[in-house]
Parts: C-alpha cells; sequence; structure tokens
C-alpha cells in the first residue's frame, strides 16, 4: 500500500501538467462572430463619441475604435490572446477609457470580460450578419436644419482666426513699446503705447464676436469640447482687460513715474500674458488637443 500511493500521486501530479500544457480549444467561428459583434456594440456605445470615424479631430488622434479589423492589426492597441499586453484592453480595465470627461459611463465588469474574451480569442474582427460598420452614406443620413441666420452666423465666424492677427499684434507691440517709453522716458513712445494700445483693444471687440459666431466641431464632453469652451472664455476675458488697459492709459495720459502708470503697465504685461494662453488654446485645437508642443 505504502509503495502504491506515491504511484497515484505521480501519475496526478502528472495528468495535472499534461491538462496545463493543453492549449484551449480556439473558439468556433460562431462564438468568434458574437464575440466581435457584441464588443462592437460596446465600443459604438462607449468609445465611439471621442474615437469615432465621424469626427474631425479624434481624440488622442485615434478615430478607428469601430474598425475592428484595423484595431486588432495594431499590435500598439491589441496583442491578440494576450490581454495584459493589449493597451486598449488595459485602458478599459482600468477605466481610462471611457475618460472622465466623456458622457458615457465606464464598461460594467460584464462588458469588460467581454472585451477581454475578445482579447483571448485572437480579437476577431469578422461581424455577425445584422452588424454593420460602416457609415450610413452622406446622401442617406438626414442633415440637421440650420436656419439661415445661423448659416450666416457660422459662416461670419469663419473670420475668427484671422481677425485675430491684428489685435494680438497690437497688443504685444504695446508691450513692446512700453518697454522702450519706460527706458528712454520720452513723450513720443508714450503716445505710440496709447495708440497701439487703444486700437488694439477697440479691434479685439469684434475679433472677440466672431470668435463666439463661429462653430467649432466638438463632441460634447470631449477633451476639444473643454479646450474650445475655455478658449471662448479666456478669449473674452482678454478682451475685455485690453479695453481696461486701454481705458487707463487715456487717463490722465498715466505720465511716466505717477502711479497710473505704474497701474497701466501691470496691466498691460497681465492683457500679454491672456494672450499667450489664449493663443496657446488655439494652437491646441487646431492641433487636435494639448500638446501640440512636445519635442
Amino acid at each position: 500500500m505504502m509503495r502504491v500511493f506515491p504511484l497515484l500521486l505521480a501519475a496526478v501530479f502528472t495528468m495535472a501538467r499534461a491538462s496545463a500544457a493543453t492549449p484551449a480549444k480556439p473558439p468556433g467561428k460562431d462564438e468568434r462572430l458574437r464575440l466581435a459583434g457584441e464588443v462592437f456594440k460596446i465600443f459604438e456605445a462607449k468609445c465611439a463619441d471621442c474615437h469615432g470615424a465621424h469626427l474631425p479631430k479624434p481624440k488622442g488622434k485615434f478615430g478607428y475604435v469601430l474598425d475592428l479589423k484595423r484595431v486588432s492589426e495594431n499590435q500598439k492597441y491589441i496583442v491578440g490572446g494576450d490581454p495584459k499586453e493589449s493597451e486598449l484592453f488595459q485602458m478599459v480595465k482600468n477605466d481610462e477609457m471611457p475618460g472622465e470627461d466623456a458622457d458615457v459611463p465606464p464598461l460594467t465588469p460584464e462588458e469588460k470580460k467581454t472585451v477581454e474574451a475578445w482579447v483571448l480569442a485572437g480579437a476577431p474582427h469578422e461581424l455577425p450578419a445584422g452588424v454593420s460598420a460602416t457609415p450610413a452614406a452622406p446622401e442617406t443620413r438626414q442633415e440637421p436644419k440650420v436656419s439661415f441666420l445661423r448659416r450666416v452666423a457660422n459662416w461670419l465666424g469663419k473670420f475668427h482666426p484671422v481677425s485675430t492677427h491684428f489685435p494680438v499684434a497690437l497688443l504685444l507691440t504695446a508691450v513692446l513699446a512700453e518697454a522702450i517709453a519706460w527706458w528712454l522716458r520720452r513723450e513720443e513712445w508714450m503716445l505710440l503705447v496709447r495708440f497701439l494700445t487703444v486700437l488694439g483693444a477697440l479691434s479685439s471687440v469684434p475679433t472677440t464676436v466672431l470668435g463666439w459666431l463661429s462653430n467649432f466641431p466638438t463632441v460634447s464632453g470631449s477633451e476639444l469640447a473643454t479646450i474650445y469652451r475655455f478658449h471662448q472664455i479666456l478669449g473674452t476675458a482678454t478682451s475685455v482687460w485690453a479695453l481696461v488697459c486701454a481705458t487707463l492709459v487715456c487717463i490722465a495720459e498715466c505720465e511716466e513715474g505717477s502711479l497710473a502708470r505704474r497701474r497701466f503697465r501691470g496691466s498691460l504685461l497681465l492683457g500679454a500674458f491672456l494672450i499667450g494662453i489664449v493663443g496657446f488654446l488655439g494652437g491646441a485645437l487646431n492641433a487636435g488637443g494639448i500638446g501640440h508642443y512636445k519635442f
């Protein structure tokens, strides 16, 4: 009996090792179709608002989340059969996607298991019948009706980027002229500063109006929508501040060495700082997100 027990124990260990070494049976075609269809629906509901092909500037420059073939072939996002090395699944698993600014909730535990099973199955991309990844053709989609006044406003808003150059150049040149006026203490330079400031402040008003008329295409809750909102608010604040500077420089002519002149100079420098922030946000809108200055 004592000899039989070690033999039985060895047999059990051998069977366990053999079963562990046996690869799992790959899922059949029906199961692969089911997983691809369910993952497509999950991505459509939870990810397409920020990473859909319909967006002119998708978040993170990743705008093909519904193209499962392209996603599965990009090993930066998906490594078939290995969820741990699949960055897209890890972001989903850790609730990093959808992001905190998205309008949809994170994936449920069941949805995460489905995505994990899809990756383990090799990330199949063939969709079952009835599920189409092709968007409707432009002629078949019903575009929302836009009033004539709204169309005119959108058209005028397109001139906002061009209109920013004039007031920005004038106000930043006013800062340089103010530094020269402080150094030379000559009346003609102070008059030049007043001219540049007043003209720059007045020209900033139509620029701000055009900015509010522009219809920048963003998705509610996305990073670009947040950047766009801050760009609008800070741009308006900068225009108001430029008018404050123009008022200060005209009051009592702000003679050099006076308290009024020091207040004006500080206000002008703050205005230049605001112009820099607004310009940075405007560049981020054109680049598709923060980080456009990375080397």
